[in-house]
């Protein structure tokens, strides 16, 4: 059974098939972290028309909702009162976090705090919560929780449900009101909300009803009382109506609230609104918001030094609510004690000063620096840092960053967890965190074969805007914060080069140690988080995950590396729709496009309850032997860059972590096709300072960043998801002018921090990701180049339109509408997916030793902003679960009575079938064939497919395309074909064999290198045209005839820029002999460039504005 990510259901019930035509306006306060996740499912469940509008005003949504005639509203977050105008026409649906009966605007707060409902008076309940300690009244506390999606109406929380689910609740105090929206919330609200969506369907055109009259339809009782998932009553306890819990009530009270009180008051409050504390000196009379709050367990364990500075002679003695240590900005406060029954005190790790009212809020930063910046710099006088003294996980301490070392078998494997606020990597925090990897992985901690990067309840967002937005110099701290947080990446890649940033010179890389990186996203991860990732050499991803990888949004080119890895691992298309997209990524084409390895456990998993699994995917790795990657029937997956080339390259006998390791080594050495990484770090940190400094192109950024950290209200909806208006300006951020700087000279910008260009910056400009590379190609001469080779297979597989479907049901379809025009900013895929299913299926997967790139850029599946629900492939189907021996399982693939108990990550799935009794297999979507003008044409869903720029393209396939030739014809043009490459390949014996691609390269001369080895050769930047994209830049190296450059050479001694020049030259044609392909290829990561179907793709590829011929591609057979 196909295990989906971000929800319960893998596919639509046949019965609503047409409910993916109807169009879904999501109004949201803003595209929160929910919204995302219901807009990134709705299109894997194959929703073709959602949009989204911000509720700017009554007049925008109204304007929205009429333009477009909706024929569903959706608000997945919506902060505000819904105007009638909206509710009395459409049926409009609320997701709200509360069961039925509860209602008001601070439901998750109020539960969070300890409410059970035993108090029917919210004053006197509030009173309760705040005024008195749980160790003189005992705990209290709720066993459910849930979330409903009700119908708007006149009255506030109050309209009829249609769906509802319950979770069970953590203890208080375990979580914040942010974790818990994020895990429970969110995975309730996702089966609410389109279980409401199917129901709404079944009542109204399922029903037969005509759309006028779909007001009418109601929900049926039982729905209101039982639900979804469990058919049960709440199990809470009883509901009551609470109101606003402002957060000038929640203050902690130092003589009346221990740690754990204190912790509970935070927790509830946490990221939003906040809690405030009291003025914490005489000198000033600003309160603080308080954020960031963990409880130290044990009294014994704090240093007497801390206190004994401040004048005290035993612990005893601080009153309560006394700063008595720092820590990485965070501060450490005594708090009430009741002997055996509290603990010592509470971290408070940020804080906000507070503004007026109607004005821009401050940032969230460390404590430390917001106490100084209300005023109250006095507090911390004499108070001294308290170091954390060891690495390893300490019960009942805060620890912002700890390691878990699991040994097994002989192997170490080292898990490091972090808990930065809110995601952000601080410039500090980078160099904590990178502190505690060499740490983990130091000779010191004896054989260690796996680095596991665990992150916290989020993985990662990136560099940290708040701390940035608060500095005296933004500009120079989002320098130094975005150096720190690549020195992270440095380490983890560990190039073999001579090369490498200053703190790496003379250090051996980690694959060289016998260690592998593997990144454990068990949290939502962004921007540069995303980028750390794809950095490691096993990537992991928990299936309730959102990703959001783009820089863009915010103004800034991004680093981390991403333009190696992103390219390596996905191929140049793939790789520029992920930085020029701006929305957010589920799982499933993370994984399909190469972005993530393995997905890890169920969409209904929290974020505790998925750790087991990554853990234990972790050990798998470490002790599995070479032969379950070696095996054709393997589905193990890696980076390209640890991937070996060959089947017969592998030694059995060997770990899996060897293999890959030796591999990595190869790749970067002998079989290295790419320049020093260091060159790729230096390129984006140029883009990175033009974003800070340069005089016109930092105010995008700058501009940006403020509003999004002051909460500056937005005043429109970006245009890239507006659907509803295909008339809408593109964003500044959807052209190619958003990347201007007037006036550059390059290299210039390293004078803004006052440093030397680097040397790299002379040919570096190649290695960057054209982001605007959609796959098509640009001059006639460039589209002809890829029409020399006639492809092995030219059949396509035709799947008739099931114009019958609902029908049958007496659904009424005369209202679904057809499919809107898209905009600029999106980029549909033309190939149906009923083709994409075929292939997926057919040929799942080719053997990971036989291509260094996840994707191979073949047939483009759907991306959350595309129109056509993404291929269900058989690797992702699998689900995980514990073998009988505790080792965890992929299942989907072997029966239960199957006698392996290897982790099923290495089976191949491809015989498995999805079907199940839920109907979780997903329909092969209707295409059919007309004619026009003599030329076939495929049409989607009844429709012609929108290319990208919302032009009607036809679709035709090859083989339909050809049918209008006579034999003759075909049999002419086929023999034009042979003498023209033949005179080809004659030319470029001529000119010494200088082109062994039949892509068209474009050379631009450049300055000779004065340290060339080879005698200086020509630096030459090369663009060339690779088997999907004419825009996608690649650097080709010829190895130099020295004798210190053999392969056990350079492996010894690292490799350089020197050690290539940057021209096509003894580059050999790759091997066609057993269908196998044995070169990698820089621009797509190992792509089988020149092969048929990939170059057709390169000139006619799904993403391209010109008709795309539906050509399935070549499949490379698998060496025996």
């Amino acid at each position: 059974m196909i295990s989906p990510p971000l929800g319960p259901l893998a596919a639509l019930p046949d019965h609503v098939e047409p409910l993916k035509r109807f169009r879904i306006l999501l109004l949201v306060s803003s595209i929160n972290s929910f919204t995302q996740r219901v807009y990134s499912y709705l299109h894997y469940l194959g929703f073709e028309q959602v949009s989204i509008q911000l509720a700017t005003s009554d007049e925008d949504m109204l304007n929205a909702a009429e333009g477009w005639d909706a024929d569903i509203v959706l608000c997945p977050f919506l902060t505000k009162k819904l105007p009638e105008s909206i509710y009395s026409r459409w049926i409009t649906l609320v997701v709200h976090p509360g069961p039925p009966g509860d209602a008001g605007p601070s439901s998750l707060d109020w539960v969070l705090m300890g409410d059970d409902g035993s108090i029917a008076d919210s004053s006197e309940a509030l009173d309760v919560l705040l005024n008195k300690s749980i160790v003189d009244r005992g705990p209290t506390q709720r066993s459910h929780w849930g979330t409903i999606c009700f119908q708007a109406n006149e009255e506030l929380d109050g309209g009829a449900v249609w769906a509802w689910e319950q979770y069970a609740l953590p203890p208080i105090g375990s979580i914040t009101k942010a974790g818990l929206y994020q895990n429970q919330h969110s995975i309730g609200a996702i089966s609410a909300t389109i279980h409401a969506l199917i129901r709404v369907y079944e009542q109204t055109a399922g029903a037969g009803l005509p759309k006028s009259d779909w007001l009418k339809a109601t929900p049926k009782s039982e729905w209101s009382t039982h639900c979804v998932s469990l058919r049960q009553p709440f199990l809470g306890g009883s509901t009551t109506d609470r109101p606003l819990l402002q957060s000038t009530k929640r203050r902690p009270i130092f003589e009346v609230h221990t740690a754990e009180d204190i912790l509970r008051i935070l927790n509830a409050s946490d990221s939003q609104p906040g809690s405030m504390l009291n003025s914490l000196t005489a000198n000033s009379k600003s309160s603080l918001f308080a954020y960031g709050a963990h409880v130290h367990a044990d009294v014994s364990t704090i240093p007497a030094s801390l206190y004994v500075s401040l004048g005290y002679e035993s612990f005893s003695e601080i009153p309560n609510g006394k700063i008595i240590a720092t820590r990485q900005g965070a501060i450490f406060i005594k708090t009430r004690q009741v002997p055996g029954r509290t603990a010592a005190g509470i971290w408070i790790t940020h804080g906000r000063v507070p503004r007026g009212k109607d004005k821009p809020i401050d940032p969230k930063i460390p404590m430390v620096d917001a106490i100084r910046a209300a005023g109250h710099g006095a507090a911390l006088d004499g108070v001294r840092e308290w170091e954390q003294n060891t690495w390893t996980e300490r019960i009942g301490e805060w620890q912002e960053v700890y390691v878990k070392s699991i040994e097994d078998d002989g192997g170490i494997a080292q898990l490091v967890y972090w808990n930065f606020y809110n995601g952000a990597f601080t410039t500090t925090n980078c160099q904590y965190l990178l502190r505690a990897l060499q740490w983990a992985t130091a000779p010191k901690r004896g054989n260690v074969k796996i680095l596991a990067l665990m992150g916290g309840h989020y993985f990662s967002n990136g560099i940290a805007l708040n701390t940035i937005e608060n500095a005296s110099s933004p500009g120079r701290e989002t320098w130094d914060n975005i150096s720190a947080i690549d020195d992270i990446v440095s380490f983890l890649v560990g190039d073999i080069s001579t090369e490498v940033p200053a703190f790496l010179e003379n250090v051996q890389p980690l694959s060289q140690r016998g260690i592998v990186t593997v990144a454990c996203v068990r949290g939502n991860a962004a921007a540069g988080g995303v980028a750390l990732a794809a950095a490691c050499d096993v990537v992991l991803a928990g299936r309730n995950v959102v990703l959001n990888p783009s820089y863009r949004g915010m103004g800034l080119h991004g680093s981390e590396l991403h333009s190696y890895s992103y390219l390596k691992r996905c191929g140049p298309v793939h790789a520029a729709t992920l930085l020029r997209a701006m929305k957010p990524l589920n799982t499933a084409i993370a994984h399909q496009w190469g972005l993530v390895d393995i997905e890890i456990g169920s969409s209904h998993q929290t974020l505790a309850e998925a750790e087991p699994l990554f853990v234990n995917s972790v050990l798998t790795i470490l002790n599995s032997p070479a032969e379950h990657v070696s095996s054709p029937e393997s589905t193990f997956r890696c980076a390209p860059w640890c991937r070996p080339s060959q089947f017969t390259d592998i030694d059995p006998s060997k770990s899996l972590v060897g293999v890959l390791c030796e591999s990595k080594i190869s790749n970067y050495t002998s079989k290295r096709d790419f320049p020093p990484l260091l060159h790729y770090r230096n390129e984006e940190l140029s883009q990175m300072l033009l974003d800070s400094f340069h005089p016109i192109r930092s105010n995008r950024y700058h501009s940006r960043r403020y509003k999004f950290i002051r909460k500056t209200k937005a005043s429109s909806t970006p245009a890239r998801y507006m659907i509803h208006n295909a008339q809408a300006t593109p964003d500044e951020e959807d052209t190619r002018e958003f990347d201007d700087a007037p006036g550059w000279v390059r290299g210039e910008e390293w004078g803004f921090v006052d440093l030397p260009t680097p040397k790299s910056l002379e040919t570096s400009e190649s290695t960057r990701i054209d982001i605007f590379n959609d796959g098509t190609l640009d001059s006639p001469a460039e589209e002809r180049a890829t029409q020399d080779e006639t492809p092995v297979h030219s059949s396509t597989t035709r799947v008739e339109h099931a114009s019958g479907i609902g029908a049958e049901n007496g659904a009424d379809l005369s209202h679904v509408p057809p499919e809107m025009p898209r905009k600029s900013s999106e980029v549909p895929t033309l190939i149906p997916s009923a083709l994409i299913d075929d292939h997926a299926h057919a040929h799942a997967h080719p053997s990971p030793a036989m291509s260094s790139s996840s994707s191979g850029e073949g047939p483009l599946p759907t991306t959350p902003m595309m129109d056509i629900p993404p291929t269900k492939s058989a690797h992702s189907a699998s689900s995980l679960s514990p073998s009988r021996n505790g080792r965890l399982q992929i299942s989907g693939s072997s029966s239960p009575a199957s006698p392996s108990k290897r982790l099923s990550l290495f089976r191949n799935t491809s015989s498995t079938s999805s079907s199940s009794p839920r109907g979780d297999h997903v329909p092969p979507l209707p295409i059919s064939a007309s004619s026009k003008g003599g030329q076939k044409q495929t049409v989607v869903s009844g429709k012609q497919m929108i290319d990208q720029f919302g032009n009607v393209q036809s679709i035709h396939t090859q083989s339909q395309s050809q049918s209008t030739k006579g034999p003759k014809e075909r049999e002419k043009k086929g023999t034009f074909r042979i003498i023209k490459k033949k005179v080809k390949n004659a030319l470029r014996s001529l000119n010494g064999g200088e082109s062994s691609s039949t892509s068209t390269a474009i050379k631009t001369t450049q300055p000779k290198s004065h340290g060339s080895l080879s005698g200086g050769n020509d630096l030459t930047t090369s663009k060339s045209i690779s088997s999907n994209s004419s825009n996608s830049r690649s650097i080709t190296m010829t190895r130099s005839k020295s004798s210190t450059n053999t392969p056990s050479a350079i492996s010894k001694k690292g490799i350089s820029s020197d050690d290539y020049n940057f021209r096509i030259k003894d580059q050999k044609e790759p091997s066609r002999e057993n269908g196998t392909c044995e070169w990698p290829c820089l621009v797509t990561g190992g792509e089988e460039e020149g092969e048929g179907e990939a170059e057709a793709e390169a000139n006619e590829g799904p993403t391209s504005g010109k008709s795309t011929s539906l050509v399935p591609v070549r499949v490379v057979q698998q060496a025996s």
